[in-house]
């Protein structure tokens, strides 16, 4: 790892925090601590009719990730530029009620998430058959999303169900 390189994790029982200079390995680093943090996490969970917290967790696994990598590769890629010098940071919280709630922040300018033009390009299947797809992958796994004013904080929500 060189000086440049950075990636800090803080624990606590609500969640996990990691930050880390902007790079790919970093991103897949950050996916493997957090999927950890939350099957440990879920081993303390009792759940609703002895359902077993950790294998209910592995059902929501695909997606998580799948969210996670994708709005953890646009901060890299996109907010910061690939810029090794600037951070992006990763929570990952877990509330008593079974809500997932992930925010990914990176120190780029920001981009408008509402706009018209970004409307338009996901409507259109040939623009994203490349990239462009972050947004609708988003929707379709999570149960909420949103950014800040300036867009480059990502929010995401998803409720963790159980089924037996």
């Amino acid at each position: 790892m060189s000086d440049n390189d950075m990636f800090d994790v803080l624990e606590t029982s609500e969640g996990i925090t990691i930050i880390f200079s902007s790079t790919m390995d970093n991103v897949d680093r950050t996916c493997e601590e957090a999927v950890k943090f939350l099957m440990d996490s879920f081993k303390e969970f009792h759940c609703p009719e002895g359902i077993d917290c950790s294998k209910c967790l592995k059902s929501h696994l695909f997606s998580i990730q799948l969210v996670m990598r994708e709005g953890l590769t646009n901060a890299v890629r996109h907010g910061n530029r690939f810029n090794v010098f600037k951070k992006v940071k990763c929570s990952v919280n877990i509330s008593s009620d079974n809500l997932l709630r992930m925010e990914i922040e990176d120190q780029g300018e920001g981009f408008d998430w509402r706009g018209e033009q970004l409307r338009d390009r996901d409507a259109d299947v040939e623009d994203t058959a490349e990239h462009g797809r972050g947004l609708l992958i988003m929707q379709q796994y999570f149960s909420r999303y949103w950014y800040n004013d300036s867009g480059n904080k990502l929010i995401l929500e998803k409720q963790i169900s159980f089924k037996q």
